[in-house]
């Protein structure tokens, strides 16, 4: 969970989907992974699950938020994708988030109570199969070290924000 708000940190790194439904627990997968390594300070990894409206206090007073999650955008298994909310609710973008509904829904009510992210990124991994299994298939199994990889890039980014800037930070690399 959050840290106390006068301790919160500016950038949330949020994994989302269902662990039960195998390539669907893709965004939780990721960011356990992450939450392994030796992070920048001003980075808070969360397992955000299924709780959909629920992380409105979770996302409340974040100044970047960066989401990973299972997105059918009907290309090979394992394709990575980025786009922010803005392009999916403009109907520019044309992809289904398993969990685009719950999401969107979320930073619309952010944004209504004025506790919306500066920004929000979200990376999406096409998904080959969600049906009930604890295990990713072998193809988003592959795939997890780019989607780790591609979320620490993001995060490099987030933290070249002027909101950032002046958090205290330390190098992302592997715990030791």
């Amino acid at each position: 969970m959050p840290e106390s708000a006068d301790r919160i940190k500016p950038i949330l790194l949020l994994g989302v989907g269902n662990a039960l439904q195998m390539d669907d627990g893709i965004g939780v997968r990721a960011v356990e992974r992450l939450m392994d390594m030796d992070l920048p300070d001003a980075v808070e990894p969360v397992d955000g699950g299924i709780a959909g409206l629920d992380l409105l206090k979770v996302i409340s007073g974040r100044k970047i938020l960066i989401v990973i999650d299972a997105v059918d955008g009907g290309m090979k298994p394992g394709t990575i994708y980025r786009f922010t909310p803005e392009e999916i609710d403009g109907g520019s973008f044309r992809m289904d988030s398993l969990h685009q509904i719950g999401l969107l829904e979320t930073l619309r009510m952010a944004r209504l109570t004025n506790d919306a992210p500066d920004q929000t990124v979200v990376i999406g991994i096409q998904p080959e199969t969600v049906d009930w299994g604890l295990s990713l298939t072998k193809s988003l199994s592959e795939s997890l070290p780019k989607v780790v990889s591609t979320a620490l890039d993001e995060i490099k980014n987030a933290l070249d924000h002027p909101a950032i800037a002046n958090h205290q930070t330390k190098p992302t690399e592997g715990k030791k």
